[in-house]
């Protein structure tokens, strides 16, 4: 019997550069061990006629028998243009080089560590023609995610994400998943790709892979990171009391109104400190709210995995534990997940069951929304060791709410399939899953008859409510795959699916306590005559069948055709089917001789593909006339009324209640569909890689709200009504700019350009829609009242982008009154100090008739850039990202500590902002319409990596510093320019600053 032979080894990539974490495996052994951050490795093998395998992500395995060498050197060969890795697509998996279709791969083992709790900060940056926001800070928030923009007004745009095959819902708000335990994501972009899942792809599709164990090794791994968190800048706040009382006094002068600041008590017996006593510092009080309501909050998230893999069994077993201040005091997010899955091998491994169970369970403390920008001049407690209260009607008290309102959520998730793959034939795989998830929730609220505006007129509120969902999806679907004389490869895919849904909602009111000790704990304490009880119910189903054709011929030449028919529930009896086509084509020039000899090209591709998708995302039973009820107040009491029909809303305009509930048997889906033609290009030796897209999606058939006649007794009817376009380009460029023996640096650059456009609203009359007195053009106001101006910023106009700002335009300010009057202005709107509106059909009248387009919400253009560079175990990675061209509505623009001071005076004759004036009709205009282009260091990762350690008990680790959100730059006077679709910036607090130290250990 041979001794056993101790081996040393170099791992090198064809350019001579160390592979610090390459494998290397004693063949049909578990003895292995991994090279060190030199690329050096040892290890004690069997005898001279054993092998050992080198591998390493990337990168092409090789076997090398020992033989009689103790030192050897292992050259790894490039898996050229990662060729041969395998992309997740929907029901399958195709190699990267066969693609026909728009598919963009996310590795996390390529992806740069990101101190996040959600994909949607994984994604960021990542994919062209992906679009992240992330308007809000607060705890457990999630982010708006379009795909190639939004391809409708009322049905929905948020991606669907299926994880390991199961549909769970949309992206923007997946609190189930940890960041941690996803090994790969890909981002379904056009028709061809994305058509196989129907209706529930029509915005595109996120497919998530979740890691798996790594084969012949069990492996443990835990993550610590901790994030100290702060504001990017400074509160725009009054810090100055006798400046602001100053000021005040002036515009209510201005307004025709009695000066509040003059050393005495108001109507509500709350005395105000004149000006003087501010200045000379006889008022004690200069109550920093900013810094009693907010903290710098600290976030935890800890992660323990172990995953195996045998010859027959894998597993994988994590868990997540997460806890998220909130920048408000006491407003706080906790969440515990549990991910396992396990894969074992029956039948002579002709057969794989598995299993994959996500649960998730968390808590939520809502105490957000206190009134840091509450009177400095208000102290915190009176004389007498009370809160101190502005009258009786003072419900902004941020301690007081803190400590005496209660706003509590609980949240369960379940998240199960199950399946079985059976491999038939040599040729024929069968698969069927079946997947449930759960959702349930809990809201416990309680509104004090004090500091509550809720509890003060209702003598205590308080209640209870309930969400509880479950859905079921079961698919099966059979793929043959054969190669026919070395040229003509074949799979075919064929299936069915089935989707339940149903979701129940409860709630229990109470009010008028007669004792409030317990809270909601005991809503019997309310008066019984005024406990309210509500509840619904709702259930949706969908059939699918689905199938998918791909055809290589020598490895040059690719199609694919796919098809999915959808049944829903949703829509009347002779609409509830659609199908859904797509087709693409694929042409690998590089491998035709005329392009090989010219040995400029690693990789030629182009593809095109046309294909056309569904959307069901509205509410069901809309093709059914609906009850509802609704309250008026008559004789001194609130009366209630059911039957027929059910408020729907409010018009924008007006304020009156609108009514819906009249059925349309006719409704059907929403279509959309998409040209898509790219190439993916590689030049030395792969060293730069280009992807190329451009795209035309044209949807029709848009579910959307008509207005109705007033003979129908509603206002309202959902139908099948109005088009829209979106077209764009996206450009990726990925290269290693510089690589040498102990460092390296590479990049990638990412542009996508999205151009929407509403083609059509429907008919003039049926769809309700306005008339622009200046140039005829078709429209309807899109979103809410902002109060401050009495109107809606954003409208939907056909030829425009969609949510164009519509209002006046503002030609400097009013410096004579003569100048005011010959502006078409009247009575105080005239006045020097004001506005001067620009009378555009110059009939002399400053009116309705004067607006127009003022700005454009969406951008020109996108951009990111990822830098990345090593320098003997250091790493560190630099993430911009930006956006350019679009506009923001700022409404705080006059209402700030830093602009009123430059209002417009006699002795301050300027031309930018207007006078002080309280009770103006301020217009909507374009004085409020700001440039939103921003860059922002999105993200830095500094890491120092921890190799052979085993001594110390662990295999390798890594230690990281990591920063997000770092700074902005921007010409928008606002905390932020990142704000939603519809471009309206409400103020608010600045994002915040993130520093994570973090520490990750493999055993």
């Amino acid at each position: 019997m041979s001794a056993q032979i101790n081996v040393a080894g170099l791992v090198t990539d064809q350019d001579g550069f160390p592979l610090p974490g390459a494998t290397v495996l004693e063949q049909g052994t578990n003895n292995g061990t991994t090279t060190d951050f030199d690329g050096n490795f040892k290890i004690t093998v069997k005898n001279e006629s054993s092998n050992i395998e080198v591998s390493y992500i990337g990168y092409v395995s090789t076997l090398i028998n020992v033989g009689t060498g103790t030192n050897i050197k292992v050259v790894l060969k490039e898996d050229i243009a990662e060729l041969n890795e395998v992309v997740v697509v929907g029901y399958g998996s195709v190699k990267k080089s066969d693609l026909t279709g728009s598919v963009a791969s996310v590795k996390m083992d390529k992806l740069p560590v990101r101190a996040t709790n959600s994909i949607d900060g994984l994604l960021q940056g990542q994919v062209a023609g992906v679009q992240v926001l992330s308007p809000s800070d607060d705890p457990g928030a999630g982010s708006v995610i379009r795909i190639r923009g939004g391809s409708s007004l009322r049905g929905g745009n948020d991606p669907l994400v299926v994880v390991d095959g199961f549909p769970i819902g949309t992206a923007g708000d997946l609190k189930q998943i940890s960041p941690q335990d996803i090994a790969s994501m890909e981002v379904l972009k056009d028709a061809s790709a994305s058509a196989i899942y129907g209706s529930r792809g029509a915005n595109g599709v996120i497919l998530i892979t979740t890691k798996k164990g790594s084969k012949n090794k069990t492996e443990v791994s835990f993550s610590q990171q901790n994030t100290f968190s702060s504001f990017t800048s400074d509160l725009n706040l009054w810090r100055d009391p006798a400046l602001m009382a100053e000021l005040s006094n002036e515009a209510r002068v201005n307004g025709g109104f009695v000066p509040v600041y003059i050393g005495a008590k108001d109507a509500n017996g709350v005395y105000y400190p004149s000006v003087q006593e501010l200045n000379n510092g006889s008022w004690p009080y200069n109550t920093a709210w900013d810094d009693i309501v907010f903290r710098d909050p600290v976030s935890n998230n800890t992660n323990l995995a172990i995953r195996s893999q045998t010859e027959k069994t894998q597993f994988s077993l994590s868990t997540t534990y997460y806890t998220n201040e909130g920048v408000y005091k006491g407003d706080d997010y906790e969440k515990l997940n549990f991910n396992l899955n396990v894969t074992h091998k029956i039948w002579d491994d002709k057969a794989t069951v598995g299993t994959n169970v996500i649960y998730s369970k968390g808590k939520r403390n809502n105490n957000g929304d206190l009134a840091y920008w509450r009177n400095p001049i208000f102290p915190v407690y009176d004389d007498a060791g009370d809160y101190f209260l502005v009258g009786n009607n003072d419900f902004s008290h941020p301690v007081a709410l803190t400590n005496h309102r209660k706003n509590k959520n609980k949240f369960k998730d379940f998240i199960g399939s199950a399946f079985i793959d059976v491999q038939l034939l040599s040729t024929l795989n069968l698969r069927t899953q079946l997947n449930h998830k759960f959702g349930n929730s809990i809201g416990d609220y309680y509104n004090p008859k004090v500091f509550t505006e809720d509890g003060t007129f209702n003598n205590g509120s308080g209640g209870i409510n309930n969400w509880e969902s479950n859905e079921t999806v079961s698919e099966t679907f059979l793929t043959f795959n054969k190669e026919f004389n070395e040229k003509h490869v074949f799979s075919a895919m064929g299936g069915f699916s089935y989707q339940y849904y149903t979701s129940r909602t409860s709630e229990l009111k109470a009010f008028n306590f007669l004792n409030e000790s317990l809270g909601n704990g005991n809503l019997a304490a309310g008066n019984p005559d005024q406990q309210a009880v509500s509840n619904s119910l709702v259930e949706t189903t969908m059939y699918s069948y689905l199938g998918r054709l791909n055809y290589t011929f020598d490895d040059k030449y690719l199609a694919t055709f796919t098809m999915r028919s959808d049944g829903s529930s949703k829509f009347g009896e002779n609409n509830k089917w659609a199908m859904f086509p797509s087709g693409a084509l694929g042409w690998k020039i590089h491998k035709e001789k005329f392009i090989s000899d010219l040995n400029v090209f690693n990789e030629l591709k182009i593809r095109g593909s046309y294909g056309i998708s569904g959307n069901q995302g509205i509410s069901p039973y809309l093709i059914n006339s609906r009850y509802g009820q609704d309250q008026y107040y008559v004789n001194g009491r609130w009366q209630t009324t059911i039957g027929p029909g059910y408020v729907v809303g409010q018009d924008a305009q007006s304020g009156k209640k609108t009514w819906g509930g009249i059925p349309n048997p006719d409704l059907k889906w929403e279509t959309t569909s998409q040209l898509n033609i790219g190439g993916d290009f590689a030049f030395f030796d792969r060293k730069l890689k280009v992807t190329l897209d451009y795209y035309d999606k044209y949807t029709t058939d848009l579910l959307r709200e008509r207005l109705l006649s007033p003979s129908s007794s509603y206002d309202r009817m959902w139908v099948n009504d109005g088009e829209i376009q979106n077209k764009g380009a996206e450009l990726t460029l990925d290269g290693i700019i510089a690589r040498k023996d102990n460092w390296g640096l590479s990049g990638s650059l990412i542009l996508a350009k999205n151009k929407n456009k509403v083609v059509s609203l429907g008919d003039e009359v049926s769809s309700g829609l306005n008339t622009d007195a200046l140039s005829g053009m078709k429209y309807e106001f899109s979103g809410s009242v902002v109060e401050a101006f009495r109107s809606v910023p954003n409208i939907l106009a056909v030829g425009q982008p969609i949510n164009v700002f519509y209002g006046y335009q503002v030609d400097g300010i009013v410096q004579t009154r003569a100048e005011g009057l010959a502006a078409g202005l009247i009575g105080d709107a005239a006045q020097p100090g004001e506005f001067k509106y620009l009378d555009l059909n110059e009939d002399g009248v400053i009116d309705g008739d004067d607006r127009t387009i003022i700005g454009d919400p969406n951008p020109d253009f996108q951009a990111s850039l990822n830098l990345q560079a090593h320098y003997n175990r250091f790493d560190l990675s630099l993430f911009f990202n930006g956006s350019f061209g679009q506009d923001v509505f700022n409404t705080q623009s006059f209402n700030e500590p830093s602009s009123r001071p430059l209002r417009w005076t006699q002795d301050n004759l300027t031309n930018n902002y207007p006078s002080l004036r309280e009770g103006r009709n301020v217009l909507m205009s374009d004085w409020f319409i700001e440039e939103g282009s921003f860059v922002r260091l999105q993200n830095f990762s500094l890491g120092y990596k921890l190799e052979d350690m085993k001594n110390v008990g662990f295999k390798s680790g890594r230690l990281f510093v990591n920063g997000t959100n770092l700074f902005t730059i921007t010409d928008f006077k606002g905390y932020d320019p990142e704000v939603g679709s519809n471009g309206i910036y409400w103020g608010g607090y600045p994002k915040l600053r993130n520093w994570t130290i973090g520490l990750e250990l493999t055993f």
